[in-house]
């Protein structure tokens, strides 16, 4: 879910503060995002077998609690828009520019719907079979382009200050506090006594994908290039070229992307439905399908005009708009809870 959307656009303004020491800010967002799913974790297990959305009127008393659930509902769905948008205008930018984006906001609008309708368990196995193939592809990727790389465009290390550091970690870290979503998904685990140490070496392997794409381009490009590019991991794999036969690699970061970016993208969606039915009391959430697929669809083309203006938005506005649900919202639950001693050890 985390790794898909860092891939695809290593933020500009991380390189652009953090410049050849972008690396350590990922560092520092897996540290932010370890603090956060603890945050989350804690508080759903106050509440065995029930979920973010069937939790907070408990907390917070019937309306209120559902009031901030059905801002849950929007950040979802929200989530969800984006990364149709993302993905979408990516394909357009890069590969298709004559095709209209809505065709592909559809396209993908339908995948998650269909996927939603099938189940939790269905998306989990789909992970199962990309995880494995995004993984060695991206490896082998880093491998290839080995002979563009130079060591002295990551020198001097530690030379950015503190404060530019710290800026540079916003938009890593509101990314990684994405993993807010495990406050619905938490019920439905099979091993409920592993989820801390599930979710830690989930994060660590997060990390470690995001790592090599980051290194990987900041070798072949320098931080100034790198912030410049739309999409820089596309752009470093454009430089491969290996005795003029091994070149034109481009189908495989669009396979990782696309298969990621289902799967985060669904996760989303069905955290929003079963979000929307929970708060409706509703027995099921596939009724709530179509209206949201048409609500998701709608939104990606209608949200942000071009993908300079979604750039400039995932890099400047969307982190404080989203760690306020992601970590804020949830510390302050958790603090109402301890409190009041309510829910259950």
């Amino acid at each position: 879910m985390i790794y898909a959307t860092l891939i695809l656009f290593i933020p500009q303004n991380t390189v652009a503060y953090a410049k050849q020491d972008a690396w350590l800010s990922f560092l520092i967002a897996f540290a932010g995002g370890v603090l956060i799913s603890l945050v989350v974790i804690n508080l759903s297990l106050c509440f065995p077998g029930q979920t973010l959305f069937e939790y907070l009127p408990l907390i917070l008393g019937r309306w209120p609690g559902k009031i901030i659930g059905f801002f849950y509902v929007w950040l979802f769905i929200h989530f969800c828009t984006l990364v149709d948008r993302e993905y979408c205008s990516t394909v357009v930018a890069a590969f298709m520019p004559e095709t209209p984006l809505v065709v592909f906001l559809i396209h993908g609008t339908i995948m998650f719907a269909y996927i939603t309708y099938c189940g939790l368990e269905v998306l989990a196995r789909i992970n199962q079979l990309f995880l494995p193939l995004n993984v060695s592809l991206l490896t082998i990727l880093f491998v290839l382009a080995t002979p563009e790389m130079k060591v002295v465009n990551i020198l001097p290390v530690f030379d950015t200050g503190l404060l530019p550091l710290a800026k540079s970690t916003l938009t890593p870290l509101s990314w990684f506090g994405e993993i807010i979503t495990l406050a619905v998904v938490i019920p439905y685990l099979a091993e409920q006594k592993n989820v801390y140490r599930l979710t830690i070496k989930a994060l660590f392997f997060v990390l470690v994908l995001i790592e090599i794409a980051t290194l990987g381009v900041l070798l072949v490009f320098g931080p100034t290039l790198t912030s410049s590019y739309l999409f820089p991991v596309l752009s470093g794999v454009k430089m491969i070229n290996i005795a003029n036969f091994i070149e034109r690699l481009e189908i495989f970061p669009l396979i990782v992307w696309i298969t990621s970016g289902t799967v985060k993208a669904t996760l989303f969606f069905w955290a929003a439905a079963l979000g929307s039915a929970q708060l409706f009391g509703l027995k099921d959430y596939r009724p709530l399908i179509l209206p949201l697929a048409v609500i998701v669809t709608a939104l990606g083309y209608l949200l942000h005009p071009s993908i300079i203006d979604l750039i400039n938005f995932l890099t400047q506005a969307f982190p404080f708009y989203a760690l306020t649900f992601e970590f804020i919202i949830p510390l302050l639950l958790l603090m109402v809870v301890l409190i009041k001693g309510s829910g259950k050890k």
